[in-house]
């Protein structure tokens, strides 16, 4: 009789752990939102810190986190808009609104509130010049 025995490969330990640490950043960051913090802030630490951002965002909508702020959050964090826009989506978002969020966004990746029209500010001229160009050298 020939006993063949079958082993699995071995398991990479930073494999097994990885699961585990996801899992515990979801936790983190569900419970944050159920806390009532500012999601928009958890995501950019969370993301700053060299977390996925998309498994970040992905747990943070998953968990109840405010589509505008979650997206908000990963793109003033550097997470480009297709990232975003990907895993938001995957994350079970409707994809018209995500499009409406990104669109908002400015070229520069923030997500302030910008006023519509700039304000406009009337300050006298240097020294007392009436009009006309400023030249830099007349300072």
């Amino acid at each position: 009789m020939i006993l063949v025995v079958l082993s699995a490969p071995p398991v990479n330990a930073a494999d097994s752990v990885l699961p585990k640490k996801d899992e515990l950043l979801c936790g983190q960051i569900q419970e944050k939102i159920r806390n009532k913090q500012e999601i928009r802030d958890v995501v950019i630490s969370s993301i700053q810190t060299g977390q996925d951002a998309c498994g970040v965002i992905k747990c943070a909508i998953k968990g109840g986190g405010d589509l505008q702020q979650v997206i908000c959050g990963a793109v003033e964090a550097h997470t480009t808009k297709d990232v975003a826009s990907k895993c938001s989506i995957d994350a079970g978002a409707d994809s018209r609104e995500v499009a409406a969020i990104l669109n908002t966004i400015s070229q520069t990746g923030l997500c302030s509130d910008m006023p519509v029209e700039p304000e406009i500010i009337d300050y006298p001229p240097p020294r007392g010049h009436p009009g006309g160009f400023l030249s830099p050298s007349h300072f």
